[in-house]
């Protein structure tokens, strides 16, 4: 029962370090991420071939970005706060010193100890099960420049997503050894408490048919001494991922029709795709990821379409991934494989400037598609407004707003940022984090223009 309670434990140190994944719209570039996540209308070259690369034209700037780096991570049922709960309460210690006075003094009252200690522990770890803690990492760079009516761009990318969750399956194993043991300490009581021969050799004998078909409390009637074992935890911790690094060309141009211009951008892009998709014994948590690991190669496309307007007004549109594709997995957690599917963003955003002393934008993004989840989180359709101002064109103060439209787990978050850029060389900085913290996340970049 001792090893019970260690693994017990050790289940829960797993999960407070898998941390999971979910795959997120486009990138964690510090500026979009500042100003809500939002991009299609209001992107730059240092991140329009990431969000739309209809919007390198008319930049008008060389850009060179490296490193561009974000993560995020979130915890929408509150798992890691209930953990660290957990670990920091008494209910294990409880449990410890519980079955280290039976195995030393097996009688009623202690066994009725182990059964108080094991429920509590049982019925907390059991709220564990299928709550899925979820994040994200991303790198890359970029090399961007334009004329009047054309822009490329050359960008470097690598992104991992997915998700994690605890299979909690012991809950009929603890039940079971506590039915036992509540029975033994009934026999105990009924040999001791005989008040006559006959009574006795009866409360002896059940005893002894206890001993013999009993699962996990073994007792041996000649020495009257009970011990806990064979418990072998069934769990789980369930775990897909996939890692894309990608490489693409970002071409954009301006085209005159008859109800104005409009700017068409693609960007091709070649990517090597990993899939992970394991299923691991809490007990022996093995993995082996030459088994769990499925390397594949695909080729793929982003299209985006954008509008400026005299009164400072842009709109765009971009679809990400235009060819869907599905990625072949071990399928160890039986969820089959991962599918890749395009994703339809819309844009607005306003600029204005006055004079050399400041300029403003505001913008608003909208998911047109429902986002399919790698792992076990939830689907995703975000709205994100935000804003930025910039003051000499030298220090930007960015702030704003996401809420996922597709489910309620996910609270609303808040995020902000700022940015320097002196000389042409600039710092970008983010955070963002829900009221509760049930989702923080952050990026950096550094880059040059001219």
């Amino acid at each position: 029962m001792h090893n019970r309670s260690l693994l017990t434990a050790a289940v829960i140190m797993a999960l407070s370090g898998n941390v999971a994944l979910a795959a997120p719209f486009g990138s964690f570039d510090p500026r979009s991420m500042a100003m809500g996540g939002t991009g299609v209308a209001s992107g730059t070259g240092a991140n329009a071939s990431f969000y739309n690369p209809a919007l390198l034209a008319k930049n008008k700037q060389f850009h060179l970005e490296l490193p561009v780096i974000g993560f995020n991570i979130a915890d929408p049922d509150e798992l890691i706060k209930d953990l660290d709960d957990f670990q920091n309460g008494n209910e294990l210690t409880a449990l410890d010193s519980a079955v280290t006075n039976f195995n030393l003094n097996p009688n009623s009252a202690n066994a009725q100890t182990v059964v108080n200690s094991m429920s509590d522990v049982n019925n907390i770890v059991k709220t564990f099960s299928n709550r899925a803690l979820e994040g994200s990492l991303f790198g890359g760079s970029v090399v961007s420049f334009s004329t009047e009516n054309w822009g490329m761009a050359v960008q470097l990318s690598g992104m991992a997503a997915g998700g994690a969750q605890l299979d909690y399956r012991d809950a009929q194993t603890v039940d079971t050894l506590n039915s036992e043991l509540t029975r033994l300490i009934t026999l105990q009581d009924a040999v001791t408490n005989a008040t006559t021969n006959a009574e006795r050799i009866a409360a002896l004998q059940d005893l002894q048919d206890f001993a013999a078909s009993s699962q996990f409390v073994q007792y041996d009637p000649i020495s009257q001494t009970a011990t806990i074992t064979n418990v072998n935890p069934e769990s789980e911790l369930q775990t897909r991922a996939i890692a894309v690094a990608e490489v693409g060309i970002s071409l954009a141009r301006n085209f005159e029709f008859s109800f104005g211009e409009i700017s068409i951008g693609v960007t091709p892009k070649y990517m090597q795709v990993s899939t992970i998709d394991y299923v691991a014994n809490v007990r022996s948590a093995e993995f082996n990821i030459d088994t769990n690991k499925v390397d594949s190669s695909a080729f793929n496309i982003d299209v985006g379409v954008a509008k400026r307007y005299d009164n400072g007004v842009t709109t765009g549109l971009v679809v990400k991934n235009l060819i869907p594709q599905s990625f072949r997995t071990a399928n160890t957690t039986g969820m089959g494989d991962i599918d890749l599917k395009p994703q339809v963003r819309f844009g607005v955003a306003h600029s204005a400037s006055w004079n050399s002393i400041a300029s403003s934008t505001l913008a608003l993004d909208l998911d047109i598609t429902e986002n399919e989840p790698v792992g076990f989180d939830q689907k995703t359709r975000y709205l994100g407004v935000g804003t930025e101002l910039d003051l000499y064109q030298t220090a930007q103060l960015r702030v704003g707003y996401k809420k996922n439209l597709s489910d309620g787990s996910y609270a609303d978050t808040v995020t902000a940022g700022f940015g320097l850029s002196p000389f042409g060389l600039h710092l970008d900085l983010a955070l963002a984090a829900s009221p509760n913290l049930e989702q923080v996340a952050g990026g950096l970049q550094l880059g040059f223009r001219y």
